[in-house]
């Protein structure tokens, strides 16, 4: 998916959001934005993927601040409170199991957990009432709904891309529904913190050590995947899976790319948070997506 003429209004707004986690020197922040606006300068015109212009500006947002985390205890709230929700959700999926069956309430408990993306245009991450926030949600179900054939692909071998921190706890939800049907579950997180996303420090918090077969990392922690930057043995496990389930907007972005049709079968787990997204999906911004992309067919 190739960035929208809204996108880089959402990325200056990210930075601003950022770097004030880091530093209320003014100055300092002006320098952030002005660099992530000479990067959108250069780059905007070539349609790049909105997911990989936005990791070339944190990046440097991040050289600038000083700071290799700036969002650390975002990231540290956002765990504890999916840690502390944690049995709750499980007791509304086997609830919502009687209703959906057991994969498919796992799917949606795991698109719920999408809720903690922190710094997204016009998204409020949902931090009290989060079992309330969850049985709404849950009760709302899918817009699309492809969990029967995601289901039937659950069989070989599942590479699991994860997103957010606090997220990936419900994510060990699905997991675990996954890993009773599979040869082999990889998981796959960033390799080094960039924004609110899940690193292997959260993943081994929230017990996917426990779940998976292994954890891999995307590389050099980009917001999504960049192929140039992963490495051989998670390159291997793309190219190789039965099927690629991949949580959030960022690796929607980059997977429904013609470029990553190679991959084969994707099933994105997800709520369209914007419209750009919303609309390459052909949903509405807040509906909650499990889709499935095969690579013989359209996105």
């Amino acid at each position: 998916m190739k960035i929208s003429p809204i996108c880089p209004s959402c990325l200056l707004g990210r930075v601003y959001y950022e770097a004030r986690f880091a530093t209320m020197d003014e100055e300092l922040i002006s320098r952030c934005v002005d660099e992530a606006l000479k990067i959108l300068a250069t780059r905007f015109a070539e349609k790049p993927i909105n997911a990989h212009l936005a990791t070339t500006i944190h990046r440097r947002v991040y050289e600038i601040l000083g700071c290799k985390d700036p969002y650390a205890e975002v990231k540290k709230r956002a765990n504890r409170i999916a840690s502390e929700s944690l049995d709750e959700v499980q007791k509304l999926v086997e609830n919502y199991s009687r209703k959906y069956g057991k994969f498919r309430a796992s799917v949606i408990a795991s698109i719920v957990g999408n809720n903690f993306d922190y710094g997204v245009a016009g998204h409020n991450v949902v931090e009290e009432d989060v079992i309330r926030y969850f049985a709404k949600m849950m009760k709302i179900g899918l817009k699309i709904d492809d969990c029967n054939e995601i289901e039937s692909l659950c069989h070989g071998r599942v590479v699991y891309l994860t997103d957010n921190a606090g997220e990936i706890f419900f994510d060990r939800i699905l997991m675990n529904e996954i890993k009773k049907r599979c040869e082999r579950l990889s998981v796959v997180v960033r390799g080094r913190p960039i924004i609110s996303d899940a690193t292997v420090e959260d993943a081994v918090l929230a017990g996917i050590d426990s779940v998976a077969d292994e954890i891999l990392t995307n590389g050099k922690g980009a917001i999504g995947i960049i192929i140039e930057e992963l490495p051989d043995d998670t390159l291997d496990r793309l190219e190789n899976s039965d099927v690629i389930v991949a949580k959030g907007m960022a690796n929607y972005e980059c997977l429904s790319d013609d470029s990553f049709r190679r991959f084969g079968s994707i099933a994105f787990l997800l709520t369209a948070k914007c419209e750009p997204v919303a609309r390459d999906i052909g949903v509405e911004v807040g509906d909650m997506v499990a889709k499935l992309s095969r690579c013989d067919s359209e996105v």
